[in-house]
C-alpha cells in the first residue's frame, strides 16, 4: 500500500491555522486546570462533562471560554436531567443541553478552566445556587490528573441520585482507582464493564464471550467479578464480541447466561464502556465506545479498512506535521470517519489525500480542527 501524502494539502494547513486563529482569539493556549488527585485507590461517586468547542463556546445564556476536560453524561435515573457549565469565585452558570432524557447519552461539554460541570433536576433553573441546592443532582470539578476525556453514569443509589465518573484517559497519577479505565490492547478489542446501576447482583457475576469456552479474566484487576463500583476490563479477538453474564456460582460458565448477548465493536485497538442495567434475569446495556484519545494504534490488517487508513493518517501527522503519535492516532480516527474509508481506496490502495475532492479535504479540514481540543494537540503545530 502507498503511504498517504499529506504534503501539499497537509489538510490544507494554512486555513486550518485561520480556523484556529479566528476560534481562539489569536492562537492563545488554553489554561490548565489543576487540582490534586484522588489517592485513595477507591472509586469516587461523582460527575463529568466533554466539549468540542475551540475557545468559546455558546450555551443557552451566553458565550464562555471552555477549558481542557470534557465530560459527556449517560442518564441513568428515571427523570430527566439538565446540563450546566459554571465558573468558580464569580459564578456565571452555562446551559449546555437541556431535558437529556431518561437512558440517554449526552453531548461532550468541556466546564471553563477551573470551573466545574453540573447536572440538575429538569427545569429546576438556578444553576448559580451556592447554597442549600437539593435540585443538584451532581458537581464536579475537573482534575488534570484524572485525564481529558469523562464519562459519567447518572444512577439510582438505594434511592439516592447519584453519579459514578469513569476517567477515559488518566494519567498515571491517577492509577490504581477503579474510576480509572484500562488501556485499549494493540492485538485485542477491550471492553470494561461497570454495573454500578444493576440491581440484586450483590455478589457479583462472571464474565463471559459467546463462542470461547469458560468464564474470562479481567487483565486489570485480579479475581473481581462483574459488579458494584468495579471497572473490570477484558480483551476480545476479531471485530466484535457477543458478552454474556454469568451467576456467580457458574465457575464454568456453562449454565443459562443471566444477561446478553450485548454486542460490542471496535476490534484491536478499540475500547468500549459496557454499562449494564436492570437487574440478572432482566438485563439491558448501554454499549458506548471510548474515545480516542487513550487508545493505541491496531495492529495493521491487510485490505482496504477503517484501521489501516487510521494507521497511514497517523503516520503522516506524526512524520509531517510533528503531531505526537497518541494525539496523531486520535486526531486521525477523525479524520478517517469524517472522510470517510470508501474515498480512501482505490481497486485496495490508499489514495493521495492531494487527488481527493475539495469537499472531503474539507471534511478532513474540519475533523482535524477539533482534534484539536479532543486530542490535545498544540494548535502552534497547524500554524495556530
Amino acid at each position: 500500500m502507498t503511504p498517504i501524502s499529506l504534503r501539499s494539502t497537509a489538510f490544507a494547513l494554512a486555513a486550518v491555522g485561520a480556523l484556529l486563529l479566528a476560534a481562539c482569539g489569536g492562537g492563545e493556549s488554553k489554561s490548565e486546570t489543576t487540582a490534586a488527585p484522588n489517592t485513595t485507590g477507591a472509586a469516587t461517586d461523582t460527575t463529568v462533562d466533554d466539549s468540542m468547542a475551540p475557545d468559546t463556546t455558546e450555551g443557552s445564556s451566553g458565550e464562555y471560554t471552555p477549558g481542557d476536560i470534557e465530560y459527556r453524561v449517560v442518564n441513568l435515573l428515571a427523570e430527566p436531567v439538565d446540563l450546566y457549565v459554571r465558573t468558580q469565585g464569580l459564578v456565571e452558570a452555562f446551559l449546555v443541553e437541556e431535558g437529556l432524557a431518561a437512558g440517554a447519552v449526552s453531548d461532550f461539554y468541556a466546564p471553563p478552566a477551573d470551573g466545574i460541570f453540573l447536572v440538575t433536576e429538569a427545569g429546576a433553573g438556578d444553576a448559580e445556587c451556592v447554597g442549600s441546592c437539593p435540585h443538584f443532582i451532581a458537581e464536579l470539578s475537573p482534575f488534570v490528573d484524572d485525564g481529558p476525556t469523562h464519562t459519567v453514569l447518572l444512577h439510582d443509589a438505594s434511592g439516592q441520585r447519584s453519579a459514578f465518573d469513569l476517567w477515559e484517559s488518566p494519567s498515571d497519577a491517577s492509577s490504581g482507582n477503579a474510576n480509572a479505565m484500562a488501556p485499549a490492547d494493540a492485538a485485542s478489542g477491550v471492553v470494561v464493564v461497570t454495573a454500578i446501576a444493576l440491581t440484586d447482583a450483590d455478589f457479583g457475576l462472571r464474565f463471559g464471550i459467546d463462542g470461547v469456552a469458560g468464564c474470562q479474566e479481567a487483565f486489570n484487576v485480579a479475581n473481581v467479578l462483574v459488579g458494584g463500583n468495579q471497572t473490570p476490563a477484558f480483551v476480545y479477538s476479531g471485530s466484535s464480541a457477543d458478552i454474556l453474564l454469568y451467576d456467580n456460582q457458574d465457575r464454568e460458565c456453562t449454565g443459562e447466561p443471566v444477561g446478553g448477548p450485548f454486542t460490542v465493536d471496535g476490534g484491536a485497538g478499540s475500547r468500549t464502556h459496557l454499562v449494564l442495567t436492570g437487574s440478572p434475569g432482566d438485563m439491558d446495556a448501554v454499549v458506548l465506545p471510548m474515545v480516542a484519545d487513550g487508545d493505541v494504534a491496531p495492529v495493521e490488517s491487510a485490505g482496504g479498512d477503517r484501521e489501516a487508513a487510521v494507521v497511514f493518517v497517523a503516520d503522516g501527522l506524526t512524520n509531517e506535521v510533528g503531531i505526537p503519535e497518541d494525539q496523531a492516532l486520535c486526531a486521525a480516527e477523525l479524520m478517517v470517519d469524517a472522510m470517510g474509508v470508501d474515498n480512501l481506496f482505490v481497486d485496495g490502495e490508499l489514495v493521495d489525500l492531494d487527488g481527493l475532492p475539495v469537499e472531503v479535504q474539507d471534511l478532513a479540514v474540519e475533523a482535524l480542527t477539533a482534534a484539536v481540543t479532543l486530542c490535545g494537540i498544540d494548535p502552534s503545530l497547524l500554524g495556530g
